[in-house]
């Protein structure tokens, strides 16, 4: 039988063949299975990727799960669409991230990048009249909540997911500049060069491409890198870049304060795809502290566990990939000031009392086992 971490390096083979052009180019190992690939394939959402790097005569295990998430994207897109004419008709501004948008910038196969929902952000001062535009065309809140606590959750910065009781598709609605990059400056800049794309007949805006690099690795920082299909994401992107567009990822990096997720993200993407690296991106790539964190990251030393990285590892490693102290005590900070959706339900506040959030939230952790485990 093979192991598991065979079958990690099987699939990031065929990936890698994927990306690079070759296709249907990667045989097994000997005695690995088809099925245990699938399986981990799912584990790291690159199931049609996957496929195509691997041989046609082993691809019968994925046959019909490719078409069936052919099949979900193509829903997917539509619902993309949906979303946009009723956020545009309410006169709603927002940006398309992640799935729908980086399968057409990145891949040569639109179908080889999945995703399981719809990822919006739109400016704060918009977030009301998208809630209220959703709610209208027949969307409820997932979880549902009352009122007092959606308003007081759109005040603290806390993102509004939806669910269509018919098509089930979940619709995520970040807004405000902390989620969309790292600073004010950044998300203003991220904003006015933004892009557009044509997903589901309809056009819609997205990050600039460089932008949607960096995005991503900030992405996969955050959650510690524990899915192969991230790094891939950042491979084909990169791959996509013009070198221009790579030179300018660099200095962007430098100017956000972002070098460590960019050199990172990069790093794990050579080390694991057999991109080229050269000038600036190589240095970047090739930092003691990069190269540690590199080491760290789940897709690196647990690839094979079925459990994502636990809550507070992922928060360490996320702080441990900021580029200055400042980010790192301004995430620090954020964490215990900042109410969660929990304390929001667990302590009913009138929105006149809601600044004391900032005192019940460290209360309510000082009680939690979290927080000796943030301070190891």
């Amino acid at each position: 039988m093979v192991e598991p971490l065979q079958t990690f390096a099987d699939l990031r083979r065929c990936c890698a063949a994927a990306l690079h052009g070759n296709l249907g180019q990667v045989e097994l190992s000997p005695g690995g299975r088809p099925e245990d690939l699938l399986a981990m394939a799912e584990r790291h959402r690159v199931v049609p990727l996957c496929a195509a790097g691997l041989a046609a005569e082993q691809r019968g295990a994925f046959r019909r799960r490719v078409l069936s998430l052919a099949q979900h994207m193509v829903v997917l897109d539509r619902e993309v669409a949906l979303v946009a004419d009723i956020l545009a008709g309410a006169g709603v501004e927002f940006l398309i991230l992640k799935g729908p948008a980086l399968a057409r910038q990145a891949y040569a196969a639109e179908e080889w990048r999945v995703s399981d929902d719809v990822d919006l952000w739109v400016p704060a001062t918009h977030a009301a009249n998208a809630a209220v535009a959703l709610r209208a065309a027949g969307f409820e809140r997932s979880p549902p909540l009352t009122e007092r606590v959606a308003a007081a959750a759109r005040r603290a910065g806390i993102e509004a997911s939806f669910r269509h009781p018919e098509r089930g598709r979940l619709v995520e609605v970040a807004h405000g500049w902390a989620s969309l990059g790292p600073s004010r400056r950044a998300a203003r800049e991220m904003w006015n060069r933004r892009v557009q794309l044509n997903i589901g007949g309809v056009v819609v805006s997205t990050l600039h491409p460089v932008d949607a690099l960096l995005f991503g690795c900030r992405h996969g920082a955050h959650h510690g890198w524990d899915r192969l299909s991230w790094v891939m994401d950042t491979a084909a992107i990169w791959q996509k870049l013009s070198p221009a567009e790579r030179a300018e990822a660099c200095v962007v990096a430098r100017r956000r304060a972002q070098t460590v997720v960019l050199g990172l993200g990069l790093r794990l993407a050579a080390d694991l795809v057999g991109i080229e690296l050269s000038d600036d991106a190589a240095t970047l790539a090739s930092r003691p502290r990069v190269l540690a964190l590199a080491a760290g990251a789940a897709v690196m030393a647990c690839p094979a566990a079925t459990e994502r990285m636990p809550m507070m590892a992922r928060l360490r490693y996320e702080r441990a990939a900021q580029d200055a102290w400042r980010q790192k005590v301004r995430m620090m900070t954020g964490w215990v000031f900042t109410p969660t959706l929990g304390d929001l339900e667990g302590c009913p506040l009138p929105h006149a009392l809601e600044p004391a959030y900032a005192l019940l939230r460290p209360l309510r952790l000082l009680r939690h086992p979290w927080l000796k485990s943030w301070f190891r």
